[in-house]
């Protein structure tokens, strides 16, 4: 078996050892199937590679053939060990990309999600096979998705987009955004204070009497966008770990309190520009592009939370000098705000609203956006941490 080999690291799946106490497929060797899985693993990173250099290039035909192909090999080389059930989502995804070659459709993030989901859920496959573990796709399920795939592809133009964001619902229920009675239930149920309180538990955080203040303002300024819920214990539980998977210098107690108030100054804004789904004037990117002033303000003012209140106002630095307010450099950035950097936009990533579909961003797809932008946007160093944090905390 020769599968298309990449360099590319991927957290989300483990090294290629499978125990000899595996149920492998029948007729199916242990030699074989080690051979399988690392190929497996290798053409599967391949593959999202090429999706991330396709949005850059979606004319590519040079790319859309090279990501056909490793397809195509992959759904082969599940059919050689045994695991033709799961191969039909692969020929869905063939149907998909043999309609973009054929210029019948457009290739845009949209589709790329629908590619990425279905490449998800055949990794997810092909490690329960492996481990012995309950699938997590019965037939029934299988059948229900090559139809959604099928429907993409024979859709008129005017329902493309629809078919494809019902596909996407399929593959990962998650990126469908809670009802405002949803929504209203869960804060009855575990209001964001109390999950704040329980991050700050479970990583064994000392009580400070300044975190009640902190934690006052957050649920309020989660309730000033409908997008927010929940966003702060989020990013809490997902940067604490961070600094105790890196055995970091950073303060864990300053770390806190520069999440919790990182985004304070996003309260005082006019809700035309937090919602606003068009593209932002100058003038209203100067208003958002001030907001890390105002947490930096209120906690220098306390003397305690210095370190803190760095970290606030530069959580929007870049490390190649291109953010804001000051431009910093990756060695003029703090350790506490490259990694708030991270968090936040993986967050926004995942949880909040894209403007076009209404969808939040799969988290498969947010993973590689935050990886993509390793040595520009973000310090490589700390997205390589990030990787395990997700992977270990299950945030898929």
């Amino acid at each position: 078996m020769t599968l298309v080999s990449s360099s590319h690291s991927d957290p989300s799946l483990p090294p290629p050892l499978i125990s000899g106490d595996n149920n492998l497929p029948e007729g199916i060797d242990m030699e074989i199937m080690q051979d399988f899985f690392i190929d497996f693993r290798e053409a599967h990173q391949h593959c999202e590679h090429v999706l991330i250099q396709l949005e850059q290039s979606p004319q590519d035909q040079a790319l859309l053939n090279n990501l056909f192909r490793s397809v195509h090999t992959i759904k082969g080389n599940l059919i050689y060990v045994r695991m033709k059930d799961i191969s039909p989502v692969l020929q869905g995804v063939e149907d998909v990309l043999d309609a973009i070659r054929a210029h019948q459709l457009q290739y845009d993030s949209n589709l790329s999600d629908v590619i990425l989901l279905a490449m998800d859920v055949t990794k997810m496959s092909v490690l329960a096979h492996i481990d012995d573990s309950p699938q997590p796709l019965n037939s029934k399920r299988i059948d229900i998705i090559c139809k959604a795939l099928g429907k993409i592809v024979s859709a008129k133009p005017s329902q493309t987009n629809q078919r494809i964001r019902d596909a996407i619902l399929l593959l990962d229920p998650k990126t469908k955004l809670p009802t405002i009675e949803n929504r209203t239930t869960a804060k009855k149920v575990a209001p964001a204070e109390s999950q704040l309180l329980k991050v700050l538990k479970r990583h064994k955080l000392a009580h400070d009497k300044d975190f009640e203040l902190f934690q006052s303002f957050v649920e309020p300024l989660e309730s000033r966008s409908q997008y927010w819920s929940g966003r702060t214990a989020r990013m809490l539980d997902i940067a604490l770990f961070m600094i105790a998977e890196g055995r970091s210098s950073v303060d864990p107690m300053q770390l806190a309190a520069a999440i919790l108030m990182h985004d304070i100054g996003m309260a005082f804004l006019p809700l035309t520009v937090l919602h606003k789904e068009t593209k932002l004037t100058v003038a209203e990117l100067r208003i958002i592009h001030s907001h890390p002033r105002t947490g930096y303000d209120l906690l220098r003012r306390m003397q305690k939370w210095d370190d803190a209140a760095e970290m606030v106002l530069h959580h929007h630095e870049r490390v190649d000098g291109k953010g804001y307010p000051k431009g910093l450099t990756s060695l003029e950035i703090c350790d506490g705000a490259k990694i708030i950097s991270i968090v936040d936009t993986f967050d926004a990533r995942t949880h909040e609203r894209a403007h076009v579909t209404q969808l939040k961003r799969p988290f498969v797809r947010a993973v590689l956006e935050i990886n993509k932008c390793a040595g520009t946007q973000f310090s490589e160093k700390w997205v390589g941490i990030f990787n395990t944090a997700v992977r270990e905390l299950n945030y898929h």
